[in-house]
């Protein structure tokens, strides 16, 4: 399973919610917009089982939205993709990739955080990061 591999499931997923997607930090960002990246702080978890038998890889989707006319529509924007299901949902379009043996076993959104104002290429926008694990097992 390579992390390209994953990035392209990640895209194929979100594009059927109609919202821009970035699997690296953007230059420039166009929003509603979700960029996927590898956590910081706690990027792979190897050998979850004994004798080397799987992996986690620990995701982060940052959704951004303008601020637009009033910081309250923003936030409705923004809610509306944190839902844990329907048509707008971050959380169900994610957690429905169909990986296939060579790439992955499954996606489990586990939670959302750092909701408020966030900052790309000097530009101020409304976002809200969702964590994500990625098992594979073999």
């Amino acid at each position: 399973m390579s992390l390209s591999d994953i990035r392209s499931k990640l895209e194929t997923a979100l594009s059927a919610l109609g919202i821009s997607y970035s699997g690296h930090i953007p230059s420039v960002v166009n929003p509603p917009m979700v960029i996927c990246g590898l956590q910081p702080n706690n990027a792979v978890s190897y050998d979850t089982t004994f004798q080397n038998a799987s992996l986690i890889y620990h995701f982060y989707a940052e959704v951004v939205v303008n601020k637009g006319a009033t910081l309250e529509s923003a936030q409705d924007e923004l809610d509306d993709y944190l839902l844990p299901a329907g048509t707008t949902s971050i959380k169900a379009a994610l957690e429905s990739i169909t990986w296939g043996a060579s790439t992955a076993d499954c996606c489990r959104v586990t939670g959302v955080n750092n909701y408020g104002p966030v900052t790309y290429g000097g530009s101020e926008f409304l976002g809200a990061r969702l964590t994500l694990d990625i098992w594979r097992s073999s």
